[in-house]
């Protein structure tokens, strides 16, 4: 295997030329000794021969479009959730989520150039998620590179909506002081909230079209763009059941535009979603119970918790003298310590809700969804959260291929089904000529367990550290 250290001034220089044994279109296609050519952040022309002088060309190397998660909890962390109530139709996730999380620089390094963002699962109703490029934003950080943060593409990409057990969870009926102190509590409850939103949304509709006066209402505005088709509604179903009951309030309400997020059933249904044209974004799977958060602590966050560096605020004259170090016991101190602690964003509800919700969870959900003609696509869940990245993007795929998936369908939609689902199938997904230059140059088979992302361009530029690259 070539190193890309060799072509580290070509990588420098701005416009590139990529050359590969094997392209993969995004569409099912594959194209032999093709040659990429990228000016502008955009791929300039596709062609096929042999390497041009001036080009990056690694033997043996594979190129894709890069990989879309469509169900992402990137920088997504409870602290996202405006929790004082269940509607929150048009809070964005793009105002609230961490752009600068470390997920976007595992997922990029995997090999995803954008992202759907979700938002958190406690409300019933949370609000508009977004579509983000994985790098290219700035961060709030003085001293981080120029953008190494996410980049927002879409702000308004879809309603999310909340059918599991996450909205209802640590609700009560008992104290009402407490925020936790309310409906619903029960699946039922949390049909009625939403049945019950979206019937005041029409009707405040209705008395506008008749000339009524009528307050504004930026949620009742978003929950109207959905039943007209003009935002997609996401409906976060697990069970076979949940996914019924979407189905249900779609005819109720006329959502031209559904998505099922998550669906670890939806393969049990597979014949309703197929007859009504709904797409899953499914993830991220798993074949044990067990198994089912990929978030947790890494290595170094266990290291950190089991013997925290010193906090060394002597001066204070408050601070104790303990194995060598010192000991913070004052709030100035402890502070100190949590900033300097390593962190992850988690979304709770997803979190909270799924491991009661997942026994009937199969790895083949991606070949049976595509049997019974449902489009489907990959999304990671939190599973870029995790350092290992076992359950990254392109892990989820390879499951699939394990489990009898086509490995040209999987990266079907990984890549140009992804996009089109997102609303930027036109933009990015393929590579063909005019589409964003986000493209991954992979050391063999995508679908291979052993190939590794040797390159990753995001808008034409290189985003992997390619000092790594051997």
């Amino acid at each position: 295997m070539n190193s890309l250290l060799l072509f580290l001034p070509l990588l420098q220089a701005g416009d590139l030329v990529l050359a590969a044994d094997r392209l993969h279109v995004g569409d099912g296609r594959v194209v032999e000794n093709a040659i990429v050519e990228i000016a502008g952040g955009r791929i300039a022309r596709v062609s096929t021969g042999s390497p041009p002088s001036g080009s990056i060309h690694v033997s043996g190397a594979h190129i894709t479009p890069g990989l879309v998660d469509t169900f992402s909890f990137m920088g997504v962390g409870s602290a996202t959730v405006e929790e004082s109530r269940e509607v929150t139709a048009a809070q964005r996730v793009s105002d609230t989520a961490n752009l600068a999380d470390p997920a976007f620089a595992r997922a990029v390094a995997q090999g995803v150039t954008a992202a759907y963002l979700s938002p958190d699962s406690l409300n019933v109703i949370g609000g508009l998620g977004a579509v983000v490029k994985t790098s290219g934003g700035r961060v709030p950080d003085l001293f981080a590179p120029q953008g190494s943060g996410a980049r927002v593409v879409d702000s308004a990409a879809a309603l999310k909506i909340t059918l599991s057990s996450d909205s209802s969870s640590g609700n009560h009926t008992g104290h009402r002081r407490s925020l936790h102190g309310r409906r619903p509590t029960t699946r039922m409850g949390t049909t009625w909230v939403l049945r019950n939103a979206f019937h005041k949304a029409a009707g405040w509709a209705a008395a506008g079209r008749a000339g009524e006066a009528v307050p504004a209402h930026p949620d009742y505005e978003v929950l109207v763009a959905a039943m007209e088709g003009r935002i997609p509604v996401r409906v976060q179903a697990r069970r076979t059941h949940d996914v019924q009951t979407a189905l249900r309030l779609q005819k109720e309400f006329g959502w031209p535009r559904m998505v099922v997020e998550e669906g670890t059933e939806a393969y049990l249904c597979a014949h309703l979603l197929a007859e009504a044209g709904i797409p899953v974004a499914s993830g991220p799977v798993f074949d044990d119970i067990t198994r089912s958060i990929a978030a947790g602590p890494s290595l170094d966050e266990l290291r950190f918790m089991a013997d925290p560096p010193a906090v060394c605020c002597e001066d204070r004259g408050d601070d104790h003298e303990h194995d060598g170090g010192f000991i913070p016991v004052d709030s100035f101190a402890f502070d100190l310590l949590l900033l300097t602690a390593p962190r992850y964003e988690s979304a709770s509800g997803f979190l909270r809700g799924r491991r009661t919700e997942a026994r009937k969870a199969t790895p083949a959900l991606a070949r049976l969804l595509d049997e019974a003609g449902v489009v489907h696509t990959f999304g990671a869940g939190e599973g870029h959260q995790a350092v290992d990245g076992e359950s990254s993007l392109i892990h989820q795929a390879r499951i699939a291929v394990r489990n009898g998936l086509d490995p040209d369908t999987a990266l079907r939609m990984a890549t140009h089904d992804a996009a089109r689902l997102l609303g930027q199938g036109d933009r990015f997904g393929l590579v063909r000529f005019g589409y964003d230059a986000d493209l991954v140059l992979w050391s063999g088979p995508p679908m291979s367990a052993s190939s590794k992302p040797l390159l990753v361009l995001v808008d034409g530029k290189p985003v992997t550290d390619i000092q790594l690259v051997k």
